[in-house]
């Protein structure tokens, strides 16, 4: 009886742990499809860095996802990955944003709703919302000054929620009159580096930007522990932050290997076999120091990676209200990172704007980073991929 039992429980921890496997899976294959996708638009080519939140993206379309019902809701689960039915990709994706939850050291997941006063939302719906600990308000968005008050308000709710570092996500002319729910996630990290970099070594080191251009920058120097691995084309450093609670993962494709055609090829198998091959070091890094900041309207990479019907008449949101006539108008991105010789903030959120339809090394290896690269941030107890992002050049070169 002992023996059954005890294989009873190893079953329902081996269950528990695959179901988180499988929502974290979901994310991060969703991280890589976004990163190809917005790295294809214009405004993130021609040495243009690019930051994104994946995750807060996924979040905030999560809480979507969960109105939407028929060809809607199964181009949103073809698109996000989700392996199971809505009932239960609902319950996996709560149960890990209540696990991160229990311990915020590094990084805080905050969501909150902004509904149209006295509209009949199902309670059902509300329900879901509350599942993800989102605040609900009400706005009057029939009338300007209240719509003009709920932005200022969205605007002071982010600001508050990302230390300040992400301002101004919605403009007035972001909602209008129709505008009938207004869905938010915000994400703050903050971590120092396991070991920091001494700003006394820190120089000015040449950069190489596409084309070999060359750029002068201020480069982070120091011996670090870090684990490397690399392939034909590929190499790729993993630099651990304090207490090994978050990663950084850092993939410079060799030289004369163009950045945005590395991209359009890098998904979550080519990143899992790189790490899987990686052996720990102790290294004298060279990178630069670097903030980003990014802002995208992700309705047109969304259309493009498949969810089609929830941004045109056809969308299905009839689990919100019980009828079929709201669409999903934007999904409003941004995103703010800053890399030290301490560590890395970063801050992202998210707003989907709903409405009603209108109308083997020796010794020491050496590792300079210093061409374009892309950067994973992921947290270790999961696994979950939080950020990725796009360096080429300096901002300011010196």
């Amino acid at each position: 009886m002992k023996k059954k039992l005890l294989f009873i429980v190893a079953i329902a921890i081996s269950a528990t742990m695959c179901s988180q496997n499988s929502i974290v899976e979901s994310n991060n294959s969703f991280t890589f499809d976004v990163m190809r996708n917005i790295n294809k638009d214009d405004i993130s080519k021609d040495g243009t860095n690019m930051f994104v939140s994946p995750f807060s993206i996924y979040d905030a379309l999560a809480m979507a996802y969960d109105g939407a019902a028929k060809k809607t809701a199964k181009e949103m689960r073809s698109v996000m990955k989700f392996k199971k039915d809505q009932t239960e990709s609902h319950d996996e994706f709560v149960k890990l944003l209540n696990e991160y939850k229990k311990d915020n050291s590094v990084f805080t997941i905050t969501n909150a709703a902004v509904a149209q006063k006295n509209y009949n939302f199902l309670d059902s719906y509300m329900k879901c919302l509350k599942d993800f600990d989102a605040t609900i308000s009400q706005a009057d968005f029939s009338k300007p000054e209240e719509r003009a008050d709920a932005v200022k308000k969205i605007n002071d709710w982010v600001s508050k929620n990302t230390n300040k570092k992400i301002t101004d996500l919605l403009s007035n002319n972001d909602i209008d009159e129709l505008t009938r729910l207004i869905l938010l996630n915000a994400i703050y990290f903050n971590a120092n580096w396991s070991t920091e970099f001494k700003g006394e070594k820190t120089r000015q080191m040449t950069f190489y930007g596409k084309n070999s251009v060359e750029y002068v920058t201020d480069f982070m120097n120091g011996t670090q522990n870090v684990a490397l691995s690399q392939s034909d084309d590929t190499q790729m450093m993993k630099i651990d932050y304090e207490n090994e609670k978050a990663s950084m993962f850092i993939i410079m494709p060799k030289e004369n290997v163009d950045i945005d055609k590395y991209i359009s090829e890098l998904d979550e198998q080519k990143f899992a076999s790189l790490e899987k091959s990686m052996q720990t070091f102790k290294a004298d890094v060279s990178m630069p120091k670097f903030k980003i900041e990014s802002r995208f309207e992700m309705k047109k990479v969304l259309m493009e990676m498949g969810i089609k019907a929830a941004f045109t008449k056809s969308a299905d949101f009839s689990k919100m209200n019980g009828k079929s006539n709201l669409l999903i108008d934007e999904v409003i991105h941004k995103s703010f990172i800053e890399v030290s010789e301490k560590g890395t903030e970063a801050a992202a959120a998210t707003a989907v704007v709903v409405r009603e339809k209108s109308m083997v090394m020796k010794d020491n290896p050496k590792v300079v980073i210093n061409r374009p690269f892309v950067f994973v941030i992921r947290e270790n107890k999961n696994n979950a991929i939080l950020f990725i992002g796009k360096y080429v050049k300096p901002e300011k070169s010196k």
